[in-house]
C-alpha cells in the first residue's frame, strides 16, 4: 500500500516538559529510570521508527508505562499518546518484550533464607505480620493459577 502523504506522528507526550511529581504520577517511574529503560530498551523499540508513523522509542516507552500505571483500555492511550489503537497495540508488545528481557535487574523476589528478615523489617515499619513485599503503594489484584480450587478466608490458597 502507498501513501499518498504519509502520516506524520506528532508527539503528544515530551517528558521534558513534564514536571517530575506529574512523570510519577503518570507512569509509577521517576524520569531517570524511565530514561534509563527507554536506553537499556531502544535497540527493540527502533524498529517501529521504520514504520510511516516512526515513533519514537521514549513515546513508545511514555505510552507503554502509562497503560500499565493507569489501567486504561488501549484506545485511550493511544489517543492520549497521539497514535492509532492498532499502532498502540504494536507498541504494547513490542515495549513488553523489551521490557522483560531486563525485569531481572528491577523487580527482586526475597530469597527462602531471608523471609524471616524481610517479615521482621516489615512488620517492623507497620506492624503488620507476615509480609514479604511491596510495590510503591499500589493494590494489586492477584488471580490464582490455573489449578487453584479453593482459597480460605484468611487468604490461604490450596492447590489440589
Amino acid at each position: 500500500m502507498r501513501w499518498r502523504h504519509p502520516p506524520v506522528y506528532r508527539p503528544l507526550v515530551d517528558l521534558s516538559t513534564m514536571e517530575e511529581r506529574h512523570v510519577i504520577i503518570t507512569n509509577r517511574l521517576d524520569r531517570t529510570t524511565i530514561l534509563e529503560l527507554c536506553a537499556q530498551s531502544e535497540p527493540d523499540l527502533m524498529s517501529a521508527i521504520h514504520h510511516p508513523t516512526g515513533i519514537p522509542p521514549l513515546v513508545q516507552m511514555l505510552s507503554e508505562l502509562h497503560f500499565l500505571a493507569s489501567g486504561y483500555f488501549q484506545a485511550t492511550v493511544a489517543i492520549a499518546s497521539g497514535m492509532s489503537q492498532p499502532m498502540f497495540s504494536n507498541v504494547l508488545s513490542r515495549v513488553l518484550s523489551a521490557l522483560l528481557k531486563h525485569m531481572h535487574s528491577y523487580i527482586v523476589f526475597p530469597q527462602m533464607e531471608d523471609l524471616p528478615t524481610v517479615k521482621g523489617d516489615f512488620y517492623a515499619l507497620g506492624h503488620i505480620p507476615n509480609i514479604i513485599g511491596a510495590m510503591d503503594g499500589t493494590h494489586v489484584a492477584f488471580v490464582p493459577p490455573a489449578g487453584v480450587n479453593k482459597c480460605t478466608e484468611i487468604g490461604r490458597v490450596t492447590i489440589l
